[in-house]
């Protein structure tokens, strides 16, 4: 029987949906965490709902990735390419925030709060909670360094022990 829907299968799903439901609800845990990320530069949402939205893609994305680095060993697709490939996406991202806030935040903000540019855009970026820009960074950091240990214990194996020549 070579069916998707094992019990496996079911179990793993299962303990996915009690992680992403957990990470979201750090959202509502009791308690003043601060607003962490104020300043001249504006005011973000309380740090508990930063810290289960980012915890939340990072819940969701992290299995899709996985998935992702093994289908890649049966295509011509190397988890090397997939991780470069979120990094680039990421830092895009990244680059359109900064773009963006040089062309509306800065134009009216104040001399002050002009020190402050560098600050504004970190701030944007952490609070942007919609777009897991910070995530896929992340995740395509780890997959190209999970791609190269592969790639290095791969070329290993294919090395004589004794000589260190390659085998054929």
């Amino acid at each position: 029987m070579n069916s998707v829907f094992t019990l496996r299968n079911g179990i793993r799903l299962l303990a996915w949906m009690v992680v992403l439901l957990a990470s979201l609800s750090i959202t509502n845990l009791p308690g003043n965490w601060g607003h962490s990320v104020c300043g001249v530069w504006g005011c973000g949402p309380p740090t508990q709902v930063l810290v289960g939205c980012h915890l939340a893609w990072l819940v969701v994305l992290i299995p899709l990735s996985m998935i992702s680095g093994r289908s890649c060993g049966k295509t011509m697709i190397s988890p090397q390419r997939v991780g470069k490939l979120l990094c680039v996406v990421g830092v895009s991202l990244v680059m359109a925030i900064v773009i963006y806030q040089w062309a509306t935040w800065w134009p009216v903000a104040s001399e002050l709060q002009r020190n402050y540019f560098v600050q504004r855009c970190g701030f944007v970026i952490v609070t942007s909670v919609d777009i897991p820009m910070l995530q896929l960074l992340a995740i395509g950091l780890v997959m190209i360094r999970r791609g190269r240990r592969s790639s290095f214990s791969s070329e290993e194996a294919a090395l004589s022990p004794n000589t260190r020549e390659v085998r054929l």
